[in-house]
């Protein structure tokens, strides 16, 4: 990933927009400020500012939007990423997902930008949808806990189905042939769940149903993917599966046979059940270790063959009958078409990397709770001599954490963060808070944005701010923490605490 920032050139690729003289001051600040910072918070601010409705009137929004568009294709990361299983916040992937979430990708910026061009002007927001590349399909291995989440793509698709085509647009079925144009794209469950839900919370009349289901069923024949994507988003009765069985149920209640949706289910689930499978997702359990008595499985009608995955059992005795979703039986899914091919590896466990963890946690205990007592230290007891000692012995070691051999740059950044802003917290006021929040601002505005990316960073200096806002009544940021900021010579820093609604 690369930082990428306004500059003259792409100034001259992108022209900027000049304000009517009606536009006021505290708007030109602000889109100055905007439009000198990185990509992804320059794109951000100006569309906060257009559906904050700073804009109006002021300048024109369809040139701003369409130019926030253009910009946010050089956002450095593609779409948001999404956890495969559970994970302690410590964990560095956790940390990435929370990052990538912020809505500062490309993907989630452009869909913005679309909707917001959808009331103002629905044949340009088609446009852009149009240019709104979906990223492909990245297949995973089976040590991989990331995955890729594109319903920010799907979000904008629902919007134009919504209110981008006009009576006659629906009469020579445009919209129609751009779900099966999207459909057609779909090559990952990741990419088939999301758009199904979008178009799931839509009315379609019996015509319309009739040309999407075969649309839908024909996805889930094709889709040939790793164990990895299949095993989280459609191994269970969770995800992809139940959200295809619900559109097909409602295209029957429509009138319409759904036996393309349940023939798909079983062409997906057939294909990919026999295939190089993943260790940990289709290894027999493990027995009880000895002496342990576990409980019986209780009877259900629906899951009567032991020897079939939970999903498979689904099907045999419920989707596959005409008394449910097809109009005619399907056949039922067999023991022998269930057994991997070979079994791969397992999921990477990933390393937590705290150089001094012990000694951290032992020392932030020491100043949250009373030794022999079950409750927090009282403001006078944390003004004595012996908690100032705690707390300096604490931040010492913050200050001596250094980054361990293999780990990741962002795991280390934003663990500093958050244990230097906790101090903070804890700390009454004097000269030592102050000093503590010197060094979260320091190492703010001392770490390199290019190393651990611009969302990881955003991610850590808004922790700042929200650990700051902590305990006060209005949820307002101290104001010794946003004055910390503007004062700290990294203009990223300053303009978000100039700018915190906005960004």
């Amino acid at each position: 990933m690369r930082l990428l920032f306004c500059c003259s050139a792409a100034a001259i690729l992108i022209p900027r927009l000049c304000a009517p003289p009606g536009e006021t001051d505290g708007l030109k600040d602000l889109i100055l400020r905007f439009r000198s910072a990185p990509i992804e918070l320059q794109v951000r601010g100006l569309l906060s500012l257009v559906e904050q409705g700073q804009t109006k009137g002021h300048l024109d929004e369809k040139a701003l939007i369409e130019e926030c568009f253009q910009r946010a294709a050089g956002a450095q990361r593609d779409l948001p990423l999404e956890m495969i299983g559970s994970a302690i916040t410590e964990d560095p992937d956790y940390l990435v997902v929370r990052a990538s979430r912020q809505g500062l990708d490309r993907l989630s910026l452009q869909s913005w930008a679309v909707r917001l061009m959808l009331p103002r002007d629905k044949a340009k927001a088609r446009e852009l949808f149009a240019l709104m590349a979906l990223p492909p399909y990245r297949r995973l291995s089976c040590a991989d806990r990331l995955m890729d989440d594109p319903d920010r793509y799907y979000e904008a698709l629902e919007g134009l189905l919504k209110i981008a085509f006009s009576a006659k647009d629906r009469a020579d079925g445009l919209h129609l042939a751009l779900i099966r144009a999207e459909l057609s794209k779909v090559t990952s469950p990741f990419q088939l769940e999301p758009v199904v839900k979008r178009l799931t919370a839509l009315d379609w009349t019996s015509a319309e149903y009739a040309q999407i289901v075969p649309a839908i069923g024909a996805s889930l024949s094709n889709l040939r993917v790793d164990d990895r994507t299949f095993s989280a988003v459609a191994r269970t009765l969770y995800g992809l599966i139940p959200r295809v069985e619900e559109f097909g149920l409602r295209a029957r209640a429509a009138g319409v046979a759904a036996d393309p949706i349940a023939l798909g289910i079983r062409q997906f689930l057939a294909a990919h059940f026999p295939a190089e499978r993943c260790a940990d997702t289709a290894a027999a359990p493990k027995p009880p270790p000895e002496g342990v008595r576990m409980l019986p499985k209780p009877s259900h009608p629906q899951f009567e063959d032991e020897s079939l995955p939970e999903v498979a059992n689904y099907f045999n005795y419920k989707l596959r009958f005409a008394a449910y979703l097809p109009s005619t039986d399907l056949p039922p899914l067999v023991p022998e078409q269930m057994k991997p091919a070979k079994l791969l590896g397992g999921m990477e466990a990933k390393k937590l990397y705290w150089s001094n963890e012990r000694q951290i946690t032992l020392l932030a205990k020491q100043l949250l709770w009373v030794p022999t007592q079950d409750r927090h230290f009282t403001d006078q007891e944390r003004a004595t001599a012996d908690w100032q000692r705690r707390a300096a012995e604490y931040r010492q070691a913050i200050n001596d954490y250094r980054r361990t051999e293999g780990q990741p740059a962002e795991s280390y950044f934003l663990h500093k963060v958050g244990l230097t802003m906790a101090l903070w917290g804890l700390m009454p006021e004097g000269p030592v808070r102050v000093e503590v929040l010197t060094d979260v601002v320091r190492l703010l505005a001392g770490t390199d944005k290019y190393e651990v990316g611009l969302d990881l960073w955003v991610l850590g200096a808004r922790d700042v701010l929200e650990r700051a806002r902590r305990g006060r009544l209005d949820r307002t940021v101290a104001p010794e923490v946003l004055e910390a900021l503007r004062q700290s010579g990294d203009d990223v820093l300053a303009l978000l605490a100039a700018t915190p609604s906005y960004l």
